[in-house]
């Protein structure tokens, strides 16, 4: 056992401020409508460039389980859903600063484990055999579901070669789970610097608990998905013109709001939302995710059975991130129009949702009758139909807002 000493230099991983703040939860079993469900919000600097970073990519690898990524401001790819229906997500956790593993360490990247993990037990696995030798390169917490559970994971660097350095929670069945930028392992706290997003934590898990027991105590539903979306756009007490004049809104007092609208800090960027499912994994597992900001973005969905994603949003120009980015900043001269752009994304999902309905029952009789090749060209054209239909919808509305005038 090799035990990490705190570095005076600048020689380990160190955070010493929040940078932004993220949310985890996780829906499962009797508690979700359809599917398990792991979702997390994105937070990104106002200095950055979104539409270069909430990209979507499909990534087949020549051995091991193809997968979803989406991009991260920091210019990681971060691998979402795998064709097993194994989804992640990822958040910070920051802490005093720890020197790396001395000596040559034989890193699992997040991209390892989701290409050669079938499921969420043995992704869980071979990340805490990994991590008990070497560590990580930063301090980070994990939400991995499957179509069977879910486990909450987290770690930090402070000794090698010791279980102690990393915590695992689960299986978990059943049941709602949220999580923010602060580690819940007791032994870590002591280590704990610049801990961030209890509120929203909060905020989110006061939202899901609202509904926990539907399904178990015998109502006919669950959480479903435009209910979890709903959760991401959420604003609490507090508006996006009033959130403006503030820097770092998870962290106001008092404040009670999930879509965050910095105005020199940090803004809430993407929201992200993926359903593993039980029947036909590989092919109708699907990640929803919003290009801009959840209040003014649909959630678009991206199945895991597609042969493509359209350029649209896979490129670095990103067309359709570009205009929900424009829409934005023109929205702020006419907050009075918020409401109706929301409740047009609401709508647009609604609908979506209903449609992947008949879709996938669909899909489910080809698959049976053995016409897989034709089950992922449906399931392409629909992703590529529904991310043009956003763009245009976008479109229209910057268009409209542009042309009205600035001053009454």
């Amino acid at each position: 056992m090799k035990r990490s000493t705190i570095p005076v230099g600048d020689v380990g991983v160190a955070i010493a401020k929040p940078y932004a703040s993220c949310t985890q939860a996780m829906v499962l079993g009797l508690t979700s409508r359809k599917g398990n469900l792991n979702a997390q919000n994105g937070d990104e600097p106002i200095s950055s460039v979104p539409w270069e970073h909430i990209l979507v990519k499909l990534v087949i690898p020549p051995k091991g389980y193809r997968y979803l990524s989406h991009g991260h401001f920091s210019g990681v790819e971060l691998p979402t859903l795998n064709e097993k229906g194994v989804c992640t997500t990822y958040a910070g956790r920051f802490s005093k600063s720890f020197p790396l593993y001395p000596g040559k360490a034989e890193y699992l990247s997040a991209d390892d484990l989701m290409r050669i993990s079938g499921s969420a037990k043995e992704y869980v696995q071979k990340w805490e055999e990994n991590f008990t030798k070497y560590g990580s390169r930063q301090n980070v917490g994990w939400t991995i579901v499957d179509p069977k559970e879910g486990y909450y994971i987290e770690g930090l660097n402070y000794v090698y070669g010791d279980p102690a350095n990393h915590s695992i929670q689960g299986p978990i069945t059943d049941m709602v789970f949220a999580a923010g930028n602060f580690f819940l392992t007791e032994r870590f706290k002591q280590y704990e610097e610049g801990a961030c997003g209890y509120n929203r934590a909060k905020r989110v898990w006061q939202m899901l608990i609202d509904r926990q027991y539907d399904c178990i105590v015998g109502m006919p539903y669950g959480i479903a998905l435009p209910y979890f979306m709903s959760i991401w756009r959420d604003h609490g007490n507090i508006s996006p013109e009033e959130q403006r004049m503030s820097d770092y809104v998870p962290e106001e007092r008092g404040a009670l709001t999930v879509c965050c609208h910095g105005g020199t800090g940090h803004r809430t960027a993407k929201g992200i939302i993926s359903l593993s499912m039980a029947q036909h994994t590989n092919l109708l597992s699907c990640m929803w995710i919003t290009f801009g900001q959840p209040c003014i973005s649909p959630f678009l969905p991206f199945y895991i059975g597609i042969n493509a994603v359209p350029d649209i949003v896979s490129i670095r120009s990103n067309p359709v991130a570009q205009v929900f980015e424009n829409l934005r900043l023109t929205l702020e001269y006419h907050p009075e129009y918020r409401p109706e752009i929301t409740h047009y994304c609401t709508v647009f999902e609604l609908q979506t949702i209903e449609q992947t309905e008949k879709l996938e029952a669909d899909i489910s009789k080809l698959v049976d009758d053995g016409r897989e090749i034709e089950v992922r060209v449906l399931l392409t054209e629909f992703v590529a139909k529904k991310c043009n239909e956003a763009m245009s919808v976008g479109s229209q509305w910057l268009e409209f807002l542009q042309s009205l005038p600035l001053v009454p």
